[in-house]
């Protein structure tokens, strides 16, 4: 008896769970992080820095090719060679660290930069996946999902209502 009662408990179990309705959404946040409004904002503002970087960089290397080509002078005594090369050493050195320095900086205010914006936009999401029924909401770029009915995709509306609660930044 006991285990008939198990049995059929597990059947309703089962029942009332495939009869209740799933919605799942998915959502793709690199398409909501390049189109939002601050997202692209964020993405300018990335591109100003690393454009200043790479301008810093080019000019550290004109310098760099200009005293190459001082240490070709066969004007040059050995005393002023020896500390032209020293300096092209240091220079090089130099430039070697800025751009390690640069690229790490740089990395670190992406990440920054990607970490707030996904901080935004979690709520949205979850606020949408409430307001319209939502079971589940996947994300694209980490869920593993393989296929997908392009029915379920909600990252426009996202996209809608995170530039409309955050345009005034």
């Amino acid at each position: 008896m006991k285990r008939a009662l198990i049995i059929g408990f597990v059947l309703v179990s089962l029942t009332v769970c495939v009869t209740a309705e799933v919605k799942v959404g998915v959502v793709n946040p690199q398409k909501i992080l390049v189109e939002t409004i601050r997202g692209k904002q964020v993405k300018e503002n990335l591109e100003k820095v690393s454009k200043a970087k790479q301008a810093d960089i080019q000019k550290k290397e004109s310098a760099i090719k200009n005293l190459e080509k001082e240490l070709m002078s066969p004007a040059l005594n050995q005393d002023t060679r020896e500390r032209k090369a020293t300096d092209l050493q240091n220079m090089r050195v130099d430039l070697k660290r800025f751009v390690e320095d640069s690229q790490k900086e740089f990395q670190r205010r992406y990440q920054r930069e990607m970490q707030t914006l996904y901080k935004e936009i979690m709520p949205v999401i979850q606020q949408i996946g409430k307001n319209q029924g939502y079971t589940i909401i996947l994300d694209l770029s980490s869920a593993g999902v393989s296929y997908f009915d392009v029915t379920t995709d909600i990252t426009d509306s996202v996209i809608k209502a995170y530039d409309a609660k955050y345009q005034a930044k």
